[in-house]
């Protein structure tokens, strides 16, 4: 259990990493996102293999259905990322959790335990504070934060469907199909608005390369791989470790300061999903 949680908490910090690469890539965002999808599906084709053809029809449209999802949810994501602070479009994203666990609850039968609902609430406390931190240096804009809330949104309605299929496929296979929904959601949206465009110079591609890497194959692969051995309700907390990582990020990538106020945020985000913690040691013992 420990070790999934170490690696769905990597995963998040690679998929944050290239919302920051997002931000200051030189191309326009719902292409960039493009590009991301792009360069990674070879490679979950690839390891795929004939697990593809294994796939029954009904359950290739979920995949694709879930790839529409993630599609749109990228092209809210990386537009928001140019209309508000990555601290708050990160705010959006880890409130999924609160569309992830009720779909748990009803579709899955997993039940919802007092510990559980009391240290997310703490835990969103924190959340709350981290970013109230940040308030003097923000650069949010109310189209920003709506577009952020639209992609947690869709990405709430993307990890449903691969928290289901989860159960009877392997990451690869889902991630490829999924990949094939975004592409045609984020062309055919990309394409008008935008234009097509191509990275003029090296620089861009190697940091679309990054992206990708770090954004899709290590980051969201890596999280939808965890989504098949973790429940709902342990997957959405990691989710609220989004905020804090994107500050520590900032911090000690970008120089960022860490104000009073975002780390008694952080001491709170980790105090709230000790407390959710308690009722599975209680069971182990």
């Amino acid at each position: 259990m420990k070790r999934f949680i170490f690696l769905a908490i990597l995963a998040e910090a690679f998929i944050i990493y290239a919302s920051v690469l997002v931000k200051v890539v030189n191309l326009s965002p719902i292409i960039a996102g493009f590009y991301r999808i792009l360069f990674a599906l070879p490679i979950f084709m690839l390891f795929a293999n004939r697990r593809l053809l294994q796939a029954k029809a009904k359950d290739m449209l979920l995949m694709l259905g879930a790839g529409v999802f993630f599609g749109l949810d990228l092209v809210f994501f990386n537009l928001a990322l140019h209309k508000t602070s990555i601290a708050n479009v990160n705010l959006f994203a880890s409130l999924v959790c609160f569309i992830l666990v009720p779909i748990g609850a009803i579709f899955f039968k997993e039940k919802i335990h007092l510990d559980f609902i009391l240290g997310s609430l703490i835990s969103l406390v924190g959340v709350f504070i981290l970013i109230k931190g940040r308030g003097g240096e923000s650069v949010a804009t109310p189209l920003g934060d709506f577009l952020a809330f639209l992609s947690m949104v869709c990405y709430g309605i993307f990890l449903s469907l691969v928290y289901g299929l989860r159960k009877r496929y392997d990451t690869l296979t889902l991630m490829s199909f999924a990949s094939l929904g975004s592409i045609i959601v984020l062309l055919s949206i990309g394409i008008p608005m935008e234009g097509f465009s191509t990275p003029q110079d090296w620089h861009t591609l190697g940091m679309l390369i990054a992206i990708s890497l770090f954004g899709q194959v290590l980051g969201q692969g890596c999280f939808g791989y965890i989504m098949g051995k973790l429940d709902a309700q342990v997957s959405s907390l990691i989710l609220l470790f989004t905020p804090m990582i994107a500050g520590l990020m900032g911090y000690f990538l970008l120089g960022e300061k860490l104000g009073v106020y975002e780390i008694l945020g952080m001491v709170i985000i980790v105090l709230g999903i000790y407390i959710a913690k308690i009722r599975e040691k209680k069971k182990k013992k």
